[in-house]
C-alpha cells in the first residue's frame, strides 16, 4: 500500500483519526477531509509524524461544490486518488411520529447523499487507473431499529449503493465495500454506558476506533481485489441477533 493515495471523509472524529494512523502506517499518502478545520489539521499533524505527506481539508459534505472542490484539491495535491473512505457523521434519532421532514433530509445528507457524491466524483478516475478501493462506514443500526427510523432508511440506501457501485466497476479493478460498526467506545462514552453496551454484545466488550480502521484497511490493501459488494460486521458478533444480518 506504500504510496498510495487515500481520502478520509470524516477525518475529524476518533473512527477517522484511526482510519489515518493506521494506513499512515502502512506507508499511504492522506487527504483528510473533514467540517471541523482545527481537527483535520491536528489530525494533519500526528499523521505528518508517521513520514508520510498529508493534507487537511475543511468541507462541507451537505454541500455538492464543496465535495468537489475538496476532491478537486485532492487531485491537484497528489494527482490521483486510490483509496475513498466515507465515514459518515453521526445521524440524530427520533422516534418515528417524531421525525421531521428536515430531520429525514439530514439523515440522507450525512449517510447517502455525501457518500454518493464523493463516490461519483472519485470513481471515473479510478476506473481509468486500472485501481480503486471505496469502503463506506456504516451502522449495525442499518438493518432497522426502533426509533431510528430516519438513519436507518439513509444507512440502509447505502447499503445499496455500496452493492450497485460495486457491481458496475468490478471490472475494472475497482472495488466498493461497506464496514458496519457496532458499538464503538469512543472519549464521550461513559461508564454506565459501557456496561448496559457489554450486555448485549456477544464478546462482552465494546469496539475500538481501531478495529474499525483495521477493517478498512484489509478492504483497502491491494490483495483484497477479489472482494466487491461485501459487507464486515465490526460488532462482536451482535449481528448475529439480527435476521436479516448481511
Amino acid at each position: 500500500m506504500k504510496n498510495r493515495v487515500a481520502l478520509i471523509v470524516g477525518a475529524g472524529d476518533e473512527i477517522g483519526a484511526a482510519i489515518a494512523l493506521q494506513l499512515a502506517s502502512d506507508g499511504v499518502r492522506l487527504a483528510l477531509a473533514g467540517a471541523e478545520r482545527d481537527k483535520v489539521e491536528a489530525l494533519a499533524e500526528r499523521v505528518a509524524d508517521c513520514g508520510v505527506k498529508v493534507l487537511a481539508i475543511e468541507v462541507d459534505t451537505a454541500d455538492p461544490a464543496s465535495i468537489a472542490a475538496c476532491i478537486q484539491r485532492a487531485l491537484t495535491e497528489f494527482e490521483r486518488i486510490d483509496i475513498l473512505v466515507n465515514n459518515a457523521g453521526e445521524v440524530a434519532a427520533k422516534p418515528l411520529c417524531a421525525l421531521s421532514a428536515g430531520d429525514v433530509g439530514a439523515a440522507v445528507n450525512t449517510a447517502l447523499a455525501a457518500p454518493f457524491h464523493f463516490i461519483r466524483e472519485v470513481v471515473s478516475g479510478m476506473q481509468e487507473n486500472g485501481f480503486g478501493r471505496i469502503v463506506n462506514i456504516s451502522e449495525l443500526g442499518y438493518l432497522g431499529l426502533a426509533n431510528q427510523a430516519n438513519a436507518a432508511a439513509a444507512r440502509a440506501g447505502l447499503f445499496g449503493l455500496t452493492r450497485s457501485a460495486a457491481l458496475e466497476t468490478a471490472r475494472d479493478g475497482v472495488t466498493v465495500n461497506t464496514v458496519v460498526k457496532g458499538d464503538i467506545a469512543t472519549a464521550a462514552t461513559s461508564e454506565a454506558e459501557k456496561e448496559k453496551l457489554v450486555n448485549g454484545i456477544p464478546v462482552k466488550r465494546l469496539g475500538t476506533a481501531d478495529d474499525v480502521a483495521r477493517a478498512v484497511r484489509f478492504f483497502a490493501a491491494d490483495s483484497a481485489k477479489y472482494l466487491t459488494g461485501q459487507t464486515l460486521f465490526v460488532c462482536g458478533g451482535k449481528s448475529a441477533y439480527f435476521s436479516m444480518s448481511m
